[in-house]
């Protein structure tokens, strides 16, 4: 008796059959710790600011776990990525990246939504705060960079260095361009400054700017990494006759019309971040404008473009984190395995719990950062390198601990967004500074006495109320004990010792940082009569911390506890 193939017993409906991912829900409204700092770093505001504030986060959150992320997978499909077109049809050099019509669309709704530009929407009534601005940053990334993240990044950098430092000039011409409601450059702002011979070693750069009569400057040289070529780009040169380097402006097609002196050699074949172009382009006279003091051109780089980059990879790291858990979390409602649900398997729980617990450990820290920075405390010298670092390392870690939860089904790209999601961990890791630039960065301004004491007194703050809680005593313990370990690594080692032991000083860094902010956190619960869900989070990171990574846990501890893996899974 013949059957039709869809008949077949092997193409029978089975336990994933009606698994879509977490695709169509509010990425916003399924993430209680991002809900949780919005809501506490807002709790100064005005109550229609906070309101208001709160419904734009929410709706971009719609967004981006319906529409953008529908767009964000087809445009990462082969043939929907980029490409360099380097003539018309004339033969007429144009220089100019084509993206796919998705791609267009993902970079219209979000710029279109004042992700990066709410301030300039006429109809905002409220300052565009960090956490407000930061918030929708971390929400863009729970897609990946996508194409969009990277862009948002470097045009938030351009924005704020114009805001400080450009002249009123400039002001006038590109923030429009940039930042304007009605632009039609959707995050066009890029970022030129590596060189074959000198990544984050800016000063080896061979670029060099010859000064006009007119006052503008014309560069010359090459760029080996050019992120999102576009409309307008921050990049750096030497000054002709100096060892200085310069920080310019440049914008893609000059005053009269013509394209500028640059010519795209060809698009990087990166591993991920492929939404949007890296290019290497060859400067043939480009004609620039010095943006800011010409002296200052490293210093203004460092503390507006790299710092703003640096706090996007830290918020976007956290934020693609985030989505990895959220996908493993929904894989394992309906995965079974030997005639039993994964989450049945304590194995399976404790993994998942694992994750839960250090990526919303790392959200918090992220916008505490963000905050810190955003009031000028001195710590913010040390926690936002500090965050370039160990977010991106740690999302590497919880997308390929995500992938490996789905099995076979984790590694295939049209499945589910992990591959892509860890791929872009990866680049993250490397953007703005590898480990050992960014620990070196972090280690040093542990040293500087006043941005040590900015941090210590940082800590005391944060963990001030623990002692009246003895549910905390033994997390605090564990505090306690890493600070000890900290203060002696920065006091009491030798130079060397320090210089090659930087990544480990960051580590313990960070885990004292993540410490006193859990404990916090559980303070406000418990002082507020909240449920205790912090508690278990402190206490678990707090095992973590103390045993290890892939250590076995302990039997009276939050792991073996059902009401705090009930939190774990169910956050």
């Amino acid at each position: 008796m013949s059957h039709h193939i869809s008949e077949h017993p092997s193409l029978q409906p089975f336990d994933i059959s009606e698994y879509k991912g977490v695709r169509g829900k509010n990425f916003y409204e399924i993430d209680p710790a991002l809900q949780r700092v919005v809501h506490r770093y807002s709790e100064s505001f005005a109550p229609d600011h906070k309101k208001a504030m709160e419904e734009h986060i929410r709706k971009y959150g719609e967004l981006v776990g319906g529409i953008l992320d529908e767009l964000t997978e087809e445009c990462h499909k082969e043939g929907k990525y980029g490409e360099v077109v380097k003539f018309d049809r004339t033969g007429k050099r144009i220089d100019f990246i084509k993206y796919s019509e998705e791609q267009k669309l993902a970079r219209k709704i979000s710029y279109d939504h004042g992700v990066v530009n709410l301030d300039f929407h006429p109809e905002w009534k409220y300052d565009f705060t960090h956490i407000h601005r930061y918030a929708l940053t971390y929400l863009m990334n729970m897609n990946g960079e996508g194409g969009v993240a990277c862009p948002l990044a470097m045009t938030d950098g351009i924005i704020l260095a114009l805001k400080k430092i450009g002249t009123e000039e400039q002001k006038k011409k590109y923030l429009p361009l940039v930042a304007g409601k009605g632009s039609s450059s959707h995050f066009m702002a890029g970022q030129y400054v590596t060189e074959r011979v000198g990544g984050s070693n800016v000063s080896a750069n061979r670029t060099i700017a010859k000064k006009l009569p007119n006052g503008k400057w014309e560069l010359t040289g090459e760029k080996w990494f050019c992120s999102n070529p576009g409309d307008l780009w921050v990049t750096t040169a030497k000054m002709e006759g100096t060892n200085t380097v310069g920080m310019f402006l440049v914008p893609r097609i000059k005053e009269n019309g013509e394209l500028n002196g640059h010519h795209i050699l060809r698009k990087k074949d990166i591993i991920g971040s492929r939404g949007k172009l890296t290019v290497e382009i060859i400067y043939d006279k480009v004609e620039a404008e010095e943006f800011g003091r010409p002296g200052h051109g490293l210093v203004n780089l460092i503390r507006y473009i790299i710092k703003t980059s640096r706090l996007h990879v830290g918020l976007g790291s956290s934020g693609n984190a985030r989505r990895s858990v959220m996908e493993a979390s929904e894989y394992a409602k309906f995965r079974t395995a030997y005639g039993k649900k994964i989450l049945e398997f304590p194995s399976f729980t404790k993994t998942l719990a694992e994750m839960q617990i250090l990526q919303t450990g790392n959200c918090f820290v992220n916008f505490r950062s963000a905050n810190l920075s955003e009031k000028g405390d001195d710590a913010a010298e040390i926690t936002v390198p500090l965050m370039k670092y160990k977010s991106s390392s740690q999302a590497s870690y919880i997308t390929q601990k995500a992938i490996l939860t789905l099995g076979g089904n984790g590694i295939i790209g049209d499945f589910s967004p992990l591959p892509r999601l860890h791929n872009d961990s990866i680049i993250n890791e490397t953007w703005e500074g590898t480990h050992l630039i960014i620990t070196d960065h972090c280690l040093h301004a542990l040293q500087k006495p006043k941005v040590y004491t900015a941090f210590q007194t940082l800590l005391d703050e944060l963990t001030k109320s623990v002692g009246n809680h003895p549910e905390l005593k033994n997390a605090f313990t564990v505090f306690q004990n890493k600070r000890k370990e900290l203060e002696n690594c920065i006091k009491n080692e030798s130079k060397d010792w320090k210089d090659m032991n930087r990544v480990y000083i960051a580590d313990v860094t960070y885990q004292v940082f993540l410490l006193a902010e859990f404990l916090e956190q559980a303070v406000y619960d418990i002082t507020n009569k909240l449920a205790a869900k912090y508690l278990y989070f402190a206490n678990g990171y707090a095992e973590m911390v103390r045993d290890g990574l892939e250590a076995p846990r302990q039997k009276e501890g939050v792991f073996f506890d059902p009401k705090a893996m009930e939190t774990f899974l169910s956050f």
